[in-house]
């Protein structure tokens, strides 16, 4: 059984670039190099450059026309510092350290997000080859997937493939928290210099290398239209083009969250772009968002922090923009996991609150 659908090609996209290295009125086709470190992800007329989808960011509008593709260049057996230059080429948002371990967190939101899951039952073998290009490129001796525990479906086609390729499986509770950076480092590496990836760069860093292509594209979950499921999609194609692929909305829809139900954030409109790093687009309609109400002081938050901070204190804060306080109760230490907002009755946004204290605070430094 499939678990991808392919998305057709939209009509337009907007891609956010640090630098353009185009004009409007030039064509591209896709691959091309249109940024420092983007790609176009579709053929067609670069219409429009202005600040669109980020007020300080610069984005390109593309009218798209008959899918051409430039020809892609694969390198044979690449050296640590080639691998390196290949990724910054390609435009794969992720920072090579030297490491004695590589973890790949093949885990996911569940029932939310299942992106993970189906990127390893249908490229399991590009994804071990790129696990292996980047213990390579950060001279890494040990290789890990963390999954979900309940990916009995994964283990099952996994397992002899990773053993053959000397890569570790190791399956983690169904349970967010467990499965951010800080915790996979602490709790796999004990010490040892890690560096933590994910299955969707792994896959990324394979195409890159063996096949010469930049990352023009993303499996992103869609959650709440009438068929939810994962999606390939291009960078740069709007939000509702996912959701049309899906079968459209249910209803009107309420809310818009890109990325997992804990750390997501809700957007203004569904033609916001996908991203280098969108993996899921959940939907929400009337009655199933829940109303903000004030904190009770219940400590449910205090309570599943992993990092022992007191959340409620913190949005609080944030919230009076007395960001002075948030310091002093390490805001700097929050990971953002989510799990304080997750189990918040009054439905408190904790963690858009926290990353809004963050930016302020950036403002000023």
């Amino acid at each position: 059984m499939k678990q991808i659908a392919v998305m057709k090609v939209p009509e337009r996209v907007v891609i956010p670039v640090t630098e353009p290295l185009v004009a409007i009125g030039d064509t591209v086709n896709v691959g091309q190099k249109i940024g420092e470190s983007e790609h176009s992800s579709v053929s067609g007329e670069v219409v429009e450059i202005s600040k669109l989808s980020n007020k300080n960011v610069l984005s390109l509008v593309i009218k798209t026309s008959e899918d051409l593709s430039i020809e892609f260049q694969p390198k044979e057996n690449p050296s640590p510092e080639g691998i390196k230059q290949i990724l910054k080429l390609a435009g794969i948002p992720i920072e090579l350290t030297p490491s004695e371990i590589v973890i790949l967190n093949g885990t996911d939101e569940k029932p939310y997000v299942t992106a993970n899951h189906a990127l390893m039952l249908e490229y399991l073998d590009e994804i071990l080859g790129g696990l292996k290009i980047l213990m390579k490129a950060t001279g890494a001796s040990r290789g890990v997937i963390v999954i979900c525990d309940s990916d009995s479906d994964v283990m099952g086609v996994m397992k002899a493939d990773a053993k053959e390729n000397e890569i570790e499986i190791i399956p983690s509770k169904t349970t967010y928290v467990q499965c951010t950076e800080d915790l996979m480092k602490n709790a796999i590496a004990k010490g040892s210099k890690a560096m933590v990836s994910n299955i969707g760069i792994a896959k990324a860093v394979y195409d890159a290398v063996f096949l010469g292509k930049p990352l023009i594209e993303a499996v992103v979950t869609v959650t709440g239209a009438k068929e939810s499921q994962n999606v390939l999609a291009r960078i740069g194609a709007p939000l509702r083009s996912l959701i049309e692929t899906c079968g459209g909305y249910e209803g009107e829809p309420e809310k818009i969250i890109v990325n997992g139900p804990m750390t997501g954030t809700a957007q203004y409109t569904d033609e916001v772009p996908v991203t280098k790093g969108t993996y899921g687009v959940l939907v929400q309609y009337d009655g199933t968002t829940g109303e903000i109400r004030p904190c009770i002081d219940c400590a449910r938050c205090v309570d599943v922090c992993p990092k022992d901070l007191l959340p409620n204190v913190l949005a609080i804060s944030a919230d009076h923009a007395r960001f002075d306080v948030c310091v002093t109760y390490r805001l700097k230490d929050c990971i953002e996991c989510g799990s304080c907002a997750y189990v918040c009755p009054s439905k408190i946004p904790i963690v858009q609150l926290i990353k809004y204290a963050k930016a302020e605070l950036e403002k000023k430094e």
